[in-house]
């Protein structure tokens, strides 16, 4: 009897305790310090255009194939022909269209016009050099494409038309630096690697 008053005497402390045991637990955790709240990951920021077009000539130079290339050099010359100014790119899309008109005084007018507005544009100087080629020119589309690439020496096009003109006058050392140049941006540009092929010949006095 003893015995089973203790236990009852025990399981009875113990029911007293529980109340006293959560209401302690309740005051720990009230006291407790809060959890740290997580710090949230900051957004991405976007990518200024030098990067994204820093960007495209690492692929461009990886890509595996002229097939694979030719998508990212699209996105290249699409980059080139933005110059920041809605204006001078309209300008400058009608420009493209007289030449294709081959009305070439009405492309001339208007690039000179473009140039007013963004004179720092490489893409506007390379379009005029065009214009100055395909006139005979030769002068102030050397002088044009120069200007091109002093503002973006990557300009691929503007350095093949160069490799064509310093070949067309026989200068077929500087030529053949200037299209190795274009294969080191664009590996896939064209036919350029027959054309550099038989260049080196050329001026090794091989037979081609």
């Amino acid at each position: 009897m003893r015995i089973f008053r203790l236990a009852l005497l025990g399981g009875f402390a113990a029911l007293l305790a529980v109340p006293f045991i959560a209401s302690s637990s309740a005051a720990l955790a009230q006291n407790a310090a809060p959890a740290p709240a997580e710090t949230p990951t900051p957004p991405e920021r976007p990518l200024t255009e030098s990067a994204r077009l820093e960007r495209l000539f690492i692929r461009l130079k990886a890509a595996p194939n002229a097939e694979a290339a030719k998508p990212i050099a699209a996105q290249i010359e699409r980059a080139f022909e933005r110059s920041g100014s809605d204006t001078a790119d309209l300008l400058l899309a009608r420009a493209k269209q007289a030449i294709t008109a081959k009305t070439f005084e009405t492309a001339l007018d208007l690039i000179d016009y473009v140039l007013t507005l963004k004179p720092d544009w490489a893409e506007a100087y390379h379009r005029r050099a065009l214009v100055h080629f395909i006139l005979r020119d030769e002068d102030s589309a050397l002088r044009d494409i120069r200007e091109t690439l002093a503002r973006e020496p990557r300009h691929f096009q503007a350095i093949a038309g160069l490799g064509a003109m310093l070949r067309g006058n026989g200068k077929k050392k500087a030529a053949l630096d200037a299209f190795r140049k274009v294969i080191e941006l664009h590996p896939h540009y064209a036919d350029l690697k027959s054309v550099v092929e038989t260049l080196q010949k050329e001026l090794d006095g091989q037979p081609i």
